[in-house]
């Protein structure tokens, strides 16, 4: 009896109890903070995928070409695998990691969404203690560009002054701001203090002692670098020309206007330093997918000519809007300067439409980045109407006179120097076009 009643042991017997489960608790702990470190590192994946898929499906309208540069993005952050698209369920499955990227989505509230929303479902089948073989770890991501971005004038130079102002220069944008690229504390210059900048904001990241501060909008210096939404664009060249949309005289005029082939008409006349002529009064139709009128030596705007490219949209100054046709499809044309200059003559004017659809969506003027001649958009006392960017991002764009001026939708060039000229920037083409132009902002929907 004695024996029964020894309590001597049970210490032993209770810790070795107590082991068994704290042992077990930290194999959960072990295994859930495991999971936890997986989920993480796939849910960064995920959203890099998704974030590359729809930047990617921005700029070249392909599901196959979205999904690899999604997967390659989910591989630079850490998670490689096979790479495929989901089950027509919606489900992303299998015994190695898999990265499921879906144009459109299959899940969520964006299922089936057009436009650029992209979807990216990661899983990693993940070894545990506590349960046998492996458990599949889950993250899941959508982007898409839903919203036009902020900035609407881009001067994208590196180094060096990259906007100039000077005189009496008018800069009206006061539904969208300014972005100056340039890194070196002489990024941006302004000379005597009659001008007006009127903007949501001017940001520079570099600095500049300027001689006089803009107004009512100042510039803010040290600002956090951006990166334009528009990459690098390339036009059409003289592969695009054959003899039935080229035309290779020296003056053009209504007649002799070629028809587009491809979306393209060629203009291959002249030289770069005697470019071929628009003169009189000149329209250059449009289309629905938009017409490039490619001028292979630049081109000049006659004194006192009237020329137009792509069919009008009526315009109200008041209002700093565009109308568009109900069914939203602009017949728009581009101006491609491939080689030397846009040349102006006093008093000559220039509109142009560009296209709601197609390659060159929202541009006007196209210069592409090889050119790195100025881009003289106004000269004189003529107003012009550009209904939509002037893309220039390997030269400067250049404003001069007084009693002149540009409206425009947005600027993206290497540098711009306004001389006393007014240009307005429009509350029209991205605000108007959310889905379809390129200044978008990329982010994290879901």
């Amino acid at each position: 009896m004695k024996i029964l009643r020894d309590e001597k042991g049970q210490t032993l017997v209770l810790t070795a109890l107590c082991g068994s489960v704290l042992i077990g608790f930290m194999a959960l702990a072990l295994d859930v903070g495991v999971l936890y470190h997986t989920r993480r590192d796939a849910q960064t994946a995920a959203d890099a995928a998704a974030m590359a898929g729809a930047l990617d499906y921005l700029y070249n309208q392909s599901a196959s070409t979205a999904k690899t540069a999604g997967c390659t993005a989910a591989g630079k952050n850490g998670i490689s695998g096979n790479c495929t698209t989901s089950a027509s369920d919606g489900s992303c499955t299998g015994t190695s990691t898999q990265i499921c990227v879906n144009v459109p989505p299959k899940n969520g509230p964006n299922t089936a969404t057009s436009g650029t929303f992209v979807e990216a479902i990661v899983m990693v089948p993940q070894s545990t203690i506590f349960r046998a073989g492996s458990t599949p770890v889950y993250a899941r991501a959508v982007a898409a560009l839903p919203t036009n971005g902020q900035a609407c004038i881009w001067v994208m130079a590196p180094t060096g002054s990259a906007l100039d102002v000077q005189g009496n220069y008018d800069i009206e944008s006061p539904h969208c701001g300014i972005y100056v690229n340039s890194s070196t504390n002489d990024a941006m210059g302004v000379t005597g203090n009659a001008g007006t900048v009127n903007s949501t904001f001017i940001d520079v990241v570099g600095s500049s002692n300027l001689q006089h501060q803009t107004t009512p909008t100042p510039a803010t210096m040290n600002s956090g670098i951006r990166q334009s939404p528009w990459g690098n664009l390339n036009g059409p060249d003289s592969s695009a020309c054959s003899s039935g949309n080229t035309y290779s005289g020296k003056t053009i005029t209504s007649s002799n206007i070629p028809t587009a082939s491809n979306g393209v008409v060629c203009f291959t006349g002249g030289t770069v330093n005697n470019p071929p002529v628009l003169s009189g009064s000149i329209t250059l139709p449009g289309a629905n997918s938009g017409i490039v009128y490619y001028f292979q030596n630049g081109v000049e705007v006659n004194t006192s000519a009237t020329v137009t490219f792509g069919n009008a949209i009526p315009y109200n100054p008041n209002t700093s809007t565009f109308t568009l046709p109900n069914s939203g499809v602009n017949p728009g044309a581009v101006l491609d300067v491939g080689n030397g200059t846009l040349k102006q003559d006093s008093n000559s004017i220039l509109n142009i439409y560009s296209p709601t659809q197609g390659s060159y969506t929202g541009i006007a003027i196209f210069q592409p980045p090889s050119n790195k001649s100025t881009l003289q958009v106004q000269f004189g006392s003529n107003n012009e109407v550009l209904d939509g960017y002037i893309y220039a991002p390997g030269g400067e764009v250049y404003l001069q006179d007084n009693g002149g001026g540009v409206t425009a939708t947005g600027i993206v060039a290497y540098k711009l120097y306004d001389k006393a000229s007014t240009l307005t920037v429009a509350n029209s083409y991205d605000k108007a076009n959310p889905t379809v132009t390129l200044n978008r902002v990329l982010k994290l929907v879901e």
